[in-house]
């Protein structure tokens, strides 16, 4: 499922987090994401493995995805649609874990959870999940940004079902508050 596009960016709440345990955050670090990603995006993908519901490996897509504050602004809840499929997630801190984390889901079956951290000036995501079969996926993402915060481009190594899928390499505009 990693479709970071924004799922970016997924099951943290639930199950925990294999990965990134070491990935420490604060709430004025949450605060921070939550104002790098609220809005609505366009996004260019091009799916890096075979997504079930969604499409084939290699399969050139346009992405929408909508992101916004909830609960006060202590978390961000998120919608995406792109090729066949939509999903949703919610990121929130978790002060215990001192974590920001996300989970999400969507109608291919497919779960993920990830733990966001900055690390040097960038945005890190590390995330975990499985497809509907169970196949299990791991990715590690980079997020770079430009254009005054509008644009966003995801890079990063991913596996599923331990086989390394294409490099990731979507790139989303913000077209609205």
């Amino acid at each position: 499922m990693v479709r970071v596009s924004a799922l970016t960016i997924g099951l943290c709440l639930i199950v925990g987090v294999r990965v990134g345990a070491a990935q420490n955050a604060t709430e004025e670090d949450f605060q921070a994401w939550r104002m790098v990603m609220e809005g609505r995006w366009v996004g260019q993908i091009t799916w890096i493995a075979d997504w079930p519901g969604f499409g084939k490996k290699g399969d050139k897509v346009t992405g929408y995805s909508s992101i916004s504050a909830a609960a006060d602004g202590r978390a961000l809840v998120g919608q995406f649609y792109g090729g066949d499929g939509t999903g949703k997630w919610i990121t929130l801190y978790d002060a215990g874990a001192q974590q920001i984390r996300n989970l999400g889901m969507d109608s291919g079956g497919s779960t993920q959870a990830c733990v966001i951290s900055r690390q040097g000036g960038q945005w890190r995501s590390r995330c975990s999940g499985s497809l509907a079969d169970g196949t299990q996926t791991e990715g590690d993402y980079t997020l770079n940004i430009s254009d005054d915060g509008n644009t966003h481009r995801w890079t990063g190594d991913t596996t599923v079902g331990g086989e390394a899928a294409d490099a990731l390499q979507d790139v989303w505009t913000r077209v609205g508050g």
